[in-house]
């Protein structure tokens, strides 16, 4: 079976779309962040069974977790794309690793758990790519 191939100007996009996204994310921009989703896009945290649907829940849970990054600067570290177009219409499954480092003022960092991410990307028709589904897993030792 062969996999379908994304092209290079399809994979150059995606990459600065990410590295825009993790900007907004990393500088809590959570409104911005948000934007970058389609209005009826999915957070899904399936580690802690926690599935944000909408603009609205995203914006609610991340406000919850500001003071979480009061006092330290986020930095979301994705790599590794596997990045593969849908058979049919405009978009892509994206998976790739992601690391959360947090500096203190100090410049002590610490580390969150590692995460595997599986993304739905998708064209909207004035051009913009957008996240439709973003399926966050927490890294663990197979059984």
């Amino acid at each position: 079976m062969t996999v379908p191939k994304v092209t290079a100007e399809d994979y150059i996009e995606i990459l600065a779309f990410y590295a825009r996204q993790i900007h907004l994310m990393d500088a809590l921009k959570i409104e911005e962040y948000a934007d970058t989703f389609t209005d009826d896009g999915v957070i899904d945290h399936a580690h802690r069974n926690e599935r944000l649907a909408g603009r609205e829940a995203m914006l609610a849970a991340m406000r919850a977790a500001l003071p979480r990054y009061r006092d330290v600067v986020p930095r979301h570290w994705f790599d590794h794309y596997l990045i593969e177009p849908f058979a049919e219409g405009d978009g892509w499954r994206v998976v790739y690793y992601c690391l959360v480092s947090r500096t203190d003022a100090q410049g002590k960092v610490d580390f969150e758990p590692s995460f595997t991410v599986e993304d739905e990307l998708v064209r909207l028709a004035d051009g913009e790519i957008r996240t439709r589904l973003r399926v966050i897993h927490m890294d663990r030792p197979a059984s």
